[in-house]
């Protein structure tokens, strides 16, 4: 099954923010988005329904979700809110501003950087580990470049580097220490990606892709990269396994094959960006492969259970639910089919009064 769908003809949920969206993050139950503005504002699944909005001027950053908190990223602070009600909890500032953040169950790591303008360089580069609990800093590590990328591992975490000193380092909790991860490229790191089986997959500036596994090796090397990410079965993806996948040397495809520049999976769903156009995509559901397009670039996206949220330039920010697609892309092909439940959801969910 292939053919050409506006995101907005799939997706569960479609919800605007006043600025471009900079980061999405949801769980099995809430979804949330920031925006450039710094309105952080979290909704319902079940019902679609706003929970709360808050105002955390500046700009969003990052946002990592756990149960009872969500922590932010914004501008020089890293900001604790109750889950609940969006009440601030507690809120510490750095010097310059706060870029990354990953949460374990007891701890919470932070990158802040300082750009020098004068200059026209990074400086004063520093990972921090704080108590999740009250925000209390137990360690602060001086970064050689600025973090462009942050994963946690349990209790510990790993940061991508980038010029002018650049790599992958591991820093272990309370350890102070910054230790180089054994036989990766001394490249400067653009992204990472983490699989669910304790994978990282990192994106350099020089078009090389690899990938470590959970015990901090080097485990795959892929060149002439534009894009790492995994497809929904564990596939590691890079820019020519997405080629192969989709069609390339197999003849006619209804699948137009482009290098890639963003991947995002859920369980079940994988959905890429192109490179040359980040407002379309493949969008690879079960033995189901839909061209995809919307009216904005893509800026954020998060993969969770059988959910996609995805943020846009335009403000927007939307929930794929496999369920929902393969209902809407199989009534569209088959007119006869009952899909009277699915429509009385996206009736409910589409769009907020």
């Amino acid at each position: 099954m292939a053919g050409h769908y506006k995101l907005t003809q799939i997706a569960s949920i479609v919800r605007s923010l006043e600025a471009p969206v900079t980061s999405v993050i949801h769980n099995d139950t809430s979804f949330l988005a920031g925006d450039k503005n710094g309105t952080l504002t979290k909704w319902n699944i079940s019902d679609g329904n706003r929970s709360w909005s808050k105002n955390l001027d500046p700009s969003i950053s990052d946002i990592c979700i756990q149960q009872k908190v969500i922590m932010v990223a914004n501008g020089r602070y890293l900001s604790c809110l109750a889950s609940e009600d969006g009440e601030v909890l507690w809120s510490v500032d750095f010097d310059g501003a706060c870029d990354l953040v990953t949460l374990n169950q007891k701890t919470v790591w932070v990158t802040s950087s300082v750009y020098e303008i004068e200059i026209g360089h990074f400086v004063g580069c520093k990972v921090h580990e704080l108590q999740n609990k009250d925000g209390k800093i137990i360690q602060s590590i001086e970064l050689p470049s600025k973090a462009w990328s942050l994963e946690g591992r349990g209790f510990d975490c790993i940061v991508g580097l980038g010029r002018p000193e650049p790599g992958v380092y591991s820093v272990l909790s309370q350890n102070g220490k910054l230790t180089s991860v054994t036989g990766t490229p001394n490249l400067p790191i653009v992204r990472s990606v983490a699989s669910g089986n304790g994978y990282i997959s990192f994106l350099t500036a020089s078009e090389v892709a690899f990938e470590i596994n959970p015990d901090g090796y080097l485990h795959n090397t892929e060149h002439n990269a534009t894009c790492v990410g995994y497809r929904h079965d564990g596939q590691w993806l890079t820019s020519a396994r997405i080629k192969e996948i989709y069609g390339q040397g197999r003849g006619e495809t209804e699948i137009r094959i482009v290098e890639a520049r963003d991947v995002v999976s859920s369980d079940d769903m994988t959905l890429i960006t192109t490179d040359y156009n980040p407002t379309e995509g493949i969008l690879d559901f079960g033995n189901s492969k839909i061209n995809w397009s919307h009216e904005g670039e893509v800026t954020s996206y998060c993969g969770h259970g059988n959910i996609m949220s995805v943020g846009f330039s335009t403000g927007e920010t939307m929930l794929l639910e496999t369920g929902v697609i393969e209902n809407r892309v199989e009534s569209s092909e088959f007119p006869n089919h009952d899909d009277s439940n699915i429509r009385a959801r996206l009736r409910m969910l589409r769009f907020e009064e």
